[in-house]
């Protein structure tokens, strides 16, 4: 596979596991972007939350394998200056 090829895969896994990602916060009553939900039919429950940190460290981790195959330019480019009040959006348009 080319580096091309695994960045597209991995670009395509990040975005999948966004998807899970707000369909459980939703199902445990977090906010996710306009949606409004029912508190009866929303659970709450530390393993709930644990699943949510988990699959955010997911797509960080798939975050860190697109800086390591290198294709890409850094999508943060002003990350490392501290004097910069620039925050740059999430790469990929995930809404974690």
């Amino acid at each position: 596979m080319t580096p091309e090829e695994h960045t597209a895969e991995t670009k395509k896994a990040r975005k999948d596991l966004d998807v899970t990602l707000q369909f459980i916060k939703l199902m445990s009553g977090e906010a996710v972007r306009g949606t409004a939900r029912d508190p009866q039919q929303t659970r709450r429950s530390r393993e709930r939350s644990i699943a949510i940190t988990k699959l955010q460290e997911s797509i960080m981790w798939l975050g860190m394998d697109l800086k390591d195959i290198g294709v890409n330019p850094n999508p943060y480019p002003q990350s490392y200056n501290p004097d910069s009040p620039v925050i740059e959006p999430t790469a990929d348009g995930l809404n974690l």
